[in-house]
């Protein structure tokens, strides 16, 4: 009876299901609603004439009601905590995160069109068009960094964290986020290695500002930007998109059919997007700024 003890639960008081446990559990909860949810969240996208969102709706839902379970449950601490204080502080990180994002791919696309890799050009058809392809897009994108940070750096890496130490934290976490992307289209060796720096970058924008709120900004302003208004595949994955911009030119330098996510290059901007980070979230310090 003590050698199970042991083995699933933790020895603090009042005792929890160990860190490996929680985040199985909290896992398969989210896959058994996603697969519920999905042909009630299919209806309601077809509803509203957004069949792309079909499958958002269901992960965010279930990502947001198994990470609350779990937190009630099974880690016994609040949701919010997870850092999502809803301040002023936060609405600002937001608005920045999204700014830095924004700023790193227009970087990345001038380098790429600098080197000759890239040549915009506008593709939308009509503004009616535009309008409600950038509604979509922005519901899209919202609810998907919604997911994969509250699921990511909320949920994971802060159990883990809280266990093994904020770097394998960060480090693992990191890891998982990439795996996440292997059923991906067009996905390789050099993707994974930019989504696992993609990966650090988010965590990073966590770790300097204590909540998830700048993370959030970050992970919803690079996909709008790199999807929706310059046309790069996001992850190996298209959308509507206000400009067409052809890659060519060797994969290491473009990212090919899967994006520039997975090229070198992201490394470059990667880096002075959390050049950035570290600049405006200067004084800080680490994890110390949910909510001031």
């Amino acid at each position: 009876m003590k050698f199970l003890q042991r083995l699933f639960l933790t020895r603090e008081h009042p005792r929890r299901l160990r860190t490996g446990w929680r985040l199985a559990v909290h896992s398969g909860v989210f896959v058994l609603l996603w697969v519920l949810l999905t042909p009630l969240s299919v209806l309601a996208a077809q509803a509203v004439g957004a069949a792309m969102l079909s499958g958002v709706f269901a992960e965010a839902a279930a990502i947001t009601l198994a990470t609350w379970a779990a937190r009630r449950w099974l880690d016994r601490r609040a949701f919010v905590d997870l850092g999502l204080h809803l301040t002023r502080r936060a609405w600002q990180d937001f608005g920045v995160g999204t700014g830095i994002a924004a700023l790193t791919q227009t970087v990345l696309l001038a380098l790429l069109a600098l080197t000759g890799a890239a040549t915009p050009h506008w593709a939308a058809s009509s503004w009616g068009d535009v309008a409600s392809g950038l509604a979509e897009a922005l519901v899209l994108w919202l609810l998907v960094g919604w997911s994969e940070e509250l699921w990511v750096r909320g949920y994971w890496l802060q159990n883990l964290a809280e266990t093994a130490g904020l770097k394998w934290g960060v480090a693992i976490s990191s890891v998982v986020f990439a795996l996440f992307h292997l059923a991906n289209p067009h996905v390789s060796v050099l993707a994974e290695v930019g989504l696992v720096a993609a990966g650090l970058f988010l965590a990073y924008g966590y770790v300097r500002s204590g909540a998830l709120w700048l993370p959030l900004g970050l992970h919803f302003g690079w996909n709008l930007f790199e999807g929706t208004v310059y046309g790069f595949p996001v992850s190996g994955l298209g959308g509507f998109h206000l400009l067409s911009t052809p890659l060519r030119g060797p994969v290491w330098l473009t990212g090919g059919a899967f994006g520039p996510e997975a090229s070198l290059t992201v490394l470059v901007v990667l880096a002075f997007g959390a050049w950035l980070i570290a600049r405006y979230t200067a004084g800080r310090g680490a994890r110390g700024g949910m909510d001031a």
